[in-house]
């Protein structure tokens, strides 16, 4: 058969309502049993309770899910609520968790991959050669990508590429979580493995520029930055936005640095964007990935029509990567601080998607980090960038 997708929207995240909102995608899949599916939840929301609920309601354990900064669904985006993807198919998926993301990421990459052999031989005997993992980690450790890129290294295969993003807590920063099956934790990692015939399309894109001069990183450690260009790290964002009038605190920093996140360039261009989470007494600050020693930064600053023009893009070359199959339906992941910058205007970017794909069901979630590895591309991790994920049908 082929792929068909059906989501679905919760107005609350209490379980009852997301439960429902399940029911609501099984029935529109139609007389199929799902695959696999997808559950982004507001944080708040009982998770092991709701992926509990959402297992039950949706005839499989093949779930992931995980707590979010806004939720979003072909509708457009929502706070407080929860949306749901349900995919069925032709397809052979597992699921995999990890615990312990912070201290051993290494680890956790190489946990996730485990029965993955065995899976791939079940798939290879109905031609199913294709794999994307769809990949929620917590968005706090600071420690992500090297779960992502242990992943990669842990099952590299010409036809393998992971997508997903990084749970968040609605701009709180405090605690965000991350379940597979019926089980979630926080600082913990959530994959679903799915083989099929046919790849995936992805697309990725930002549309930020470069807010100021390049300056060097001259002291970090991992994702945490204490020094760009020989003094605090945060004394460069206060300097920057004095200049705009605005007296910054390291209390009061947050909203601000999401909505100016610090780019890595590769000469002119801004190769990479790093979302600043937190600031410590010292003056360093703490990143959602690491920034490396020696770095060019500058602080970037999206204008909304640069940033729908980038998701657009985004669509089409995830269009493209389907090699000319219809989408079934798309998965968003885009970073909180695009949905801060564009605020009202968000609605203009799920429609400057969907515009692409037609009425192909979507549904994604504001992230903490956006991950897109495939072959080809050195970055797996990414900041302030939608990642579009197209599954062919």
């Amino acid at each position: 058969m082929r792929t068909v997708t059906a989501t679905a929207h919760a107005t609350t995240m209490k379980t009852p309502s997301v439960v429902a909102a399940v029911r609501e995608a099984r029935v529109r899949l139609g007389d199929v049993t799902p695959s696999f599916g997808v559950v982004f939840v507001s944080p708040g929301a009982d998770l092991t309770t709701v992926l509990r609920g959402a297992c039950e309601a949706a005839g499989t354990t093949n779930l992931v899910g995980c707590t979010t900064a806004g939720e979003i669904t072909e509708e457009g985006l929502t706070h407080g609520g929860a949306s749901i993807m349900l995919v069925a198919g032709d397809l052979t998926a597992h699921v995999g968790f990890a615990t312990g993301i912070g201290a051993a990421p290494d680890e956790a990459g190489r946990k996730l991959c485990d029965r993955l052999a065995d899976t791939r031989r079940l798939a290879a005997a109905k031609e199913q050669r294709q794999v994307t993992s769809v990949l929620l980690t917590d968005g706090l450790t600071g420690t992500a990508e090297r779960v992502v890129e242990s992943m990669y290294e842990a099952r590299l295969q010409s036809a393998s590429q992971i997508v997903g993003g990084a749970a968040a807590d609605e701009s709180a920063f405090r605690e965000t979580q991350v379940g597979a099956e019926e089980l979630a934790r926080t600082d913990a990692a959530a994959v679903v493995h799915v083989f099929g015939a046919a790849p995936w399309g992805i697309g990725v894109g930002h549309g930020l520029a470069a807010h100021g001069k390049q300056m060097r990183v001259t002291r970090a450690t991992d994702n945490v930055v204490h020094e760009i260009g020989g003094e605090p790290a945060f004394n460069v964002y206060q300097r920057h936005a004095a200049e705009r009038g605005i007296v910054l605190t390291r209390e009061k920093a947050a909203r601000y640095m999401v909505e100016h996140e610090l780019g890595i360039h590769f000469f002119e261009r801004v190769s990479r964007a790093r979302a600043p989470l937190s600031v410590r007494d010292d003056g360093s600050i703490v990143c959602a990935a690491e920034v490396p020693v020696g770095s060019m930064v500058s602080i970037l600053r999206g204008e909304p029509r640069a940033m729908i023009d980038a998701a657009r893009s985004a669509a089409e070359e995830a269009l493209a990567g389907l090699g000319g199959r219809r989408a079934a339906g798309v998965l968003l992941f885009d970073c909180v601080c695009r949905g801060t910058i564009l605020g009202a205007e968000f609605g203009r970017e799920v429609e400057a998607v969907r515009a692409v794909f037609g009425d192909a069901p979507l549904a994604g979630f504001l992230t903490y980090g956006e991950i897109a590895r495939r072959p080809g591309h050195l970055a797996g991790w990414h900041n302030a960038t939608a990642v579009v994920v197209a599954i062919p049908a």
